[in-house]
């Protein structure tokens, strides 16, 4: 690959990771309106629509989806990327916080590179992996509020665990799809698991409504919370998938400790909650471990 795609690889997975780290907030702020499982389920089948709209005008071949083999990959992505990941995360944030979701998904970047490591062999240099114990050094900060021994068992909460089955979903989807598109376009790829990830997700979303207050859909903040993110968050999917295939999961993955840092600002910015001393150090750490993550040798 040339290093003008590299370039455009990073920046868009920056662009990327600011987005998604909108989500828990944007959320939070749409939950008192819209259940959990049913924003997610709208959210998806908008998102689907659209990227089948869209996906002639990619130029991709989608003959090679139809395969049985192809079929198999994409119902797998779709469980891992949309059904476990994308549904668990509105889970997630409605049993627990904002701050919590966002600083617990400094684990992804870890799963990630585990994955690559051992499913596709990927290895990292010595620079890469100090840039991921700097960022998650810099997570524990933050979590801990400068008390790295303060953390108890009894701290973390339902909507927290959820999240880290969301994370280990995610980190599935990453690794697997890197070896799926060997064969499929990041668009084809991107459109069949969130068709399959809706088929399941709309099911579930019904079954469970009774367990969760009834939705409000005269909301006009709900609606343009799902929007957005059907939106945005498809073509950010697709996205995601090409610089995967760029510059490799673990790499990719690196830009993921981002997240905690805005999505903590967002949160102080439209929930009130505060942000310390130790919040901006743990930051700045993040940061300088995503630059060596993804610097090459």
């Amino acid at each position: 690959m040339s290093a003008s795609a590299h370039t455009r690889a990073y920046v868009a997975l920056v662009v990327i990771v600011v987005l998604w780290a909108s989500y828990p907030a944007a959320i939070k702020l749409a939950l008192p309106d819209m259940p959990p499982l049913v924003m997610a389920a709208l959210r998806c089948a908008i998102a689907s629509i659209f990227l089948v709209v869209t996906l002639p005008r990619s130029g991709a071949d989608t003959t090679l989806a139809l395969a049985p083999g192809a079929l198999r990959a994409f119902l797998l992505l779709g469980v891992f990327g949309i059904f476990i990941s994308t549904q668990g995360s509105y889970l997630a944030i409605f049993y627990s916080t904002a701050s919590n979701i966002v600083l617990l998904q400094a684990a992804s970047p870890v799963m990630i590179a585990l994955g690559a490591r051992f499913y596709l062999g990927e290895r990292l240099r010595r620079r890469q992996w100090l840039g991921v114990v700097v960022s998650a050094s810099g997570v524990l900060l933050v979590i801990t509020n400068g008390r790295l021994l303060s953390l108890r068992p009894g701290d973390v909460n339902a909507g927290d665990l959820i999240n880290i089955v969301t994370l280990a979903g995610w980190s599935a989807y990453t690794v697997y799809s890197k070896r799926v598109l060997a064969d499929s376009s990041p668009a084809v790829l991107t459109t069949a698991a969130y068709v399959a990830g809706t088929l399941l997700i709309v099911p579930t979303a019904i079954v469970t409504a009774p367990l969760f207050p009834p939705p409000r859909f005269g909301s006009v903040l709900a609606w343009g919370v799902v929007l957005y993110q059907a939106i945005a968050g498809a073509v950010a999917h697709v996205y995601w998938s090409r610089a995967i295939h760029v510059v490799g999961p673990s790499r990719a993955a690196g830009f993921l400790n981002l997240q905690p840092v805005v999505g903590l600002v967002l949160a102080a910015l439209l929930l009130r909650e505060q942000l310390g001393l130790w919040q901006l150090i743990g930051g700045a750490c993040v940061l300088a471990g995503v630059m060596l993550t993804t610097q090459s040798r």
